[in-house]
């Protein structure tokens, strides 16, 4: 198979140079060479040390004109990839260093969805404690001071019955809610977590 495409390539690479020019481009399309046929994936490879030269052949006119001539030989619409490398063992190479992206663009994108979930759900939490403050009158009083850290107190906890803490990011978004209500409050952070989190209700006074 590999004598197979060797042949048709040898073919296909004359045909190309006749379409386009460019010195540092011949010695590219001289350098590319037929690893396997996959399906409908034709896969070429550049040599390790000529691997710079890719930009030249992955340029979308070369490209076309190189699917093109591969469509007329083999019959099918080829899905080109031009690898690092020309043997078997680079493209297995390839493709599980296509696999590992593919994986961390996945873990990237769930990371993010947390992360823009977690922001527009906790944010408008943190926005309504801020806004109750605002509304207190007498804030320089300690009791209104702690009327209002009863009332969000529980606002936050019912909130938390719609919002289970999932993730990290969901802590991290809630602990900067009760930083907010500590700061109005004027009393410890760990103490607004512990009303939060701990004391019941009926402790309330």
């Amino acid at each position: 198979m590999k004598n197979e495409m060797m042949e048709v390539w040898n073919l296909i690479r004359e045909k190309v140079k006749q379409q386009v020019t460019g010195r540092t481009l011949y010695r590219a399309l001289d350098a590319l060479m037929p690893v396997t046929i996959e399906g409908d994936t034709v896969v070429l490879g550049l040599p390790h040390e000529e691997y710079q030269l890719a930009g030249h052949v992955n340029a979308p006119n070369v490209r076309r004109w190189i699917e093109q001539y591969l469509a007329e030989a083999y019959g099918f619409h080829p899905n080109l990839i031009i690898i690092e490398g020309t043997t078997l063992a680079d493209w297995q190479l390839h493709l599980r260093k296509q696999e590992e992206l593919r994986k961390l663009a996945e873990q990237t994108a769930r990371k993010q969805t947390q992360v823009t979930r977690a922001y527009t759900t906790w944010d408008s939490l943190y926005e309504q404690v801020g806004r109750k403050f605002a509304e207190v009158t007498g804030r320089s009083l300690a009791i209104n001071r702690a009327r209002y850290l009863q009332e969000v107190v529980q606002m936050v906890r019912e909130a938390l019955t719609r919002l289970p803490l999932e993730t990290e990011q969901d802590e991290r978004q809630l602990n900067r809610v009760i930083e907010r209500i500590a700061t109005n409050a004027e009393v410890p952070a760990a103490m607004v977590a512990w009303m939060i989190l701990y004391e019941t209700p009926s402790e309330q006074p």
